[in-house]
């Protein structure tokens, strides 16, 4: 009688179905919360950071935006925003005015120590603090008469 070879399929085929069954499990779960604030008829703050959970904790890993948006003849326009996507450093990008919509990159009086929730906190008083002021210096920079 010849014996017959078999090929050892079974052991591989059982690791290719545990592999399919398993659901790696994440590290952390990470959620964006956008949230928005009226400064005035025509102006808001508008906030977004990421939030990631580990165990029982939740900690900010990063701020996508905390922006100044006016609007002007019904067009919705951000005047600056603050983020700290390169590297965890928080800056401020500056648009120029409503004909030229490129931005400057500003980082000399931004504060630099902190985790991101004491950074979101400070980005948000300042512009809280000074929105008015952005304000007056972009319509001066986009050449249009202020009413206010």
């Amino acid at each position: 009688m010849v014996k017959k070879h078999r090929k050892r399929t079974k052991s591989s085929l059982i690791a290719q179905i545990r592999a399919s069954k398993v659901i790696p499990k994440k590290k952390f779960d990470e959620k964006i919360y956008r949230k928005e604030h009226p400064l005035s008829i025509t102006d808001k703050l508008v906030w977004a950071y990421k939030i990631e959970k580990k165990d029982r904790k939740s900690e900010i890993t990063e701020i996508v935006t905390v922006a100044f948006v006016t609007i002007i003849k019904d067009k919705e326009y951000t005047v600056m925003y603050y983020d700290s996507h390169h590297n965890k450093d928080l800056h401020m990008h500056l648009f120029n005015s409503i004909q030229d919509m490129t931005d400057i990159v500003i980082a000399l009086r931004v504060r630099k120590k902190g985790n991101q929730s004491r950074l979101l906190n400070w980005a948000l008083k300042d512009i809280r603090k000074n929105w008015y002021y952005y304000r007056r210096k972009f319509y001066k920079r986009s050449k249009l008469e202020a009413d206010f």
